[in-house]
């Protein structure tokens, strides 16, 4: 032990006969002095150590999941703010119902089919061409003509009525960024409302703490990683309010009156994961109908519907629905469906594919999606259908009876098939994800 030489108070050992210093050689008072100096030093240090906490591990445990919980929110409100900009829909230039001459003969190379000067064609597309290397639009528009099957692409100003069409063309794109405009102005509302609230939820949390904790040394460390969750949590519920949805197996069935070429179009807030027949991006599919709804395409293979599945971007009404215990569910959506407009047929595959999934819970909540899904996935349909019924069905299961206010089914589509009809169905389980749940 270190202590300080009774004679020139340097530093020296305590077992020291004399001081390297002073060179004074010291007497047996000197040595004890020397020694209980020695001690009391030794005491103060063990009094110093014993007056400091262990390690607490159960805090640190805590403290790491915490960090967790804020790692996890901070990458949910990453993917839910790129999602939500992936999902913007893009502005609507292919859905035109239009028509068009060519002054100049035109040859289709894949069929050398010939069209006449002064042939009329039907306009389903206009767009702008887009530079491969800045992908911006260069101006020229290009215009997509249909006739018999057939479809061309030319310039808008080979066409007789171009001006009509650039008409047409500018009041598409007017609309989109008016409908951007006023998405833009209610994403900015909602960063504002969600800073304000996230302040006072942080300003309440932190009181709390206060009250509660005031002996805990950690306080501040923890109180600011709990505050931070739990603004990190309010955030995400708002990135959160639109929910994202994978839209299950939605099969399509067409029925025309008599054999009819028939072009369909997917727009989607969100995009395609997967199709049967394979759908074209730029075309959609086209097949041949015939009324009994078998559809042949191109190549003369032939389908009894059409298949598609798709990530989308929905936020749904759970304002109604139906809870039904898991071995009701068959005799409910036989019931469902028939008033819902599918015949037997169609709510036979539709059964078939949900039932396995839903009989063996206690209960199912179920509602059926109308105006949500239809804002989510449009349908264009060239000719243009008489008669179009949509069945979009939303369930999840639960544990325990959930009061809902029924759903008036008989109103969501058509009372009865008219002329050219289109049906489809699908659906979605509904996904409660613990953050989101507050937004939902």
């Amino acid at each position: 032990m270190i202590v300080h030489c009774p004679k020139c108070n340097e530093l020296i050992r305590d077992e020291a006969d004399a001081c390297p210093c002073c060179h004074a050689e010291f007497s047996e008072a000197d040595k004890e002095t020397m020694r209980n100096a020695a001690a009391e030093t030794q005491q103060k240090y063990a009094e110093e150590d014993s007056k400091k906490e262990p390690l607490d591990i159960k805090a640190l445990i805590i403290t790491f999941i915490e960090m967790l919980i804020l790692c996890a929110s901070l990458s949910v409100i990453i993917i839910s703010y790129r999602e939500a900009g992936s999902c913007y829909p893009a502005p609507d230039t292919r859905n035109f119902d239009l028509t068009t001459t060519i002054d100049h003969e035109l040859t289709d190379p894949s069929s050398d089919t010939v069209f006449p000067a002064g042939t009329e064609f039907k306009v389903p597309s206009i767009y702008e061409v887009v530079s491969l290397k800045t992908e911006e639009p260069i101006g020229d528009l290009t215009v997509d003509i249909v006739k018999d099957d057939v479809r061309l692409s030319v310039s808008i100003d080979e066409c007789g009525n171009s001006e009509e069409l650039r008409a047409a063309y500018r009041e598409k794109l007017e609309r989109y960024e008016q409908e951007k405009l006023e998405y833009e102005n209610a994403q900015k509302d909602a960063r504002v409302g969600t800073v304000v609230i996230c302040l006072i939820i942080s300003a309440i949390v932190s009181l709390l703490f206060l009250l509660f904790n005031r002996s805990d040394k950690s306080l501040m460390v923890k109180i600011t990683v709990l505050v931070i969750i739990g603004a990190v949590c309010l955030v995400n519920a708002f990135a959160l309010s639109r929910y994202f949805a994978k839209a299950h197996a939605p099969i399509i069935y067409l029925y025309p009156e008599e054999e009819t070429s028939v072009n369909v179009r997917l727009f989607l807030n969100g995009k395609l994961t997967s199709s049967y027949p394979s759908y074209n991006e730029d075309l959609g599919w086209t097949v041949t109908a015939s009324p009994d709804g078998t559809l042949t395409d191109g190549s003369g293979r032939e389908y009894n519907y059409l298949f598609w599945e798709g990530d989308l971007a929905i936020k749904p009404d759970l304002s109604h629905g139906y809870c039904v215990k898991g071995e009701d569910t068959e005799a409910f959506l036989e019931r469902s469906l028939a008033e819902l407009g599918l015949n037997d047929s169609e709510a036979d595959t539709f059964i078939m594919y949900w039932l396995p999934k839903m009989e063996g819970n206690r209960y199912n909540v179920i509602t059926f999606q109308t105006t949500a899904y239809e804002d989510a996935a449009s349908l264009y349909i060239t000719p243009e259908p008489d008669t179009v019924i949509r069945v979009n069905m939303l369930w999840y299961a639960s544990p325990v009876y959930i009061d809902m206010e029924p759903q008036d089914l008989a109103s969501i589509n058509p009372s009865a098939r008219e002329g050219f009809t289109v049906v489809e169905w699908g659906g979605e389980k509904y996904g409660k994800g613990l953050l989101s749940f507050i937004a939902r």
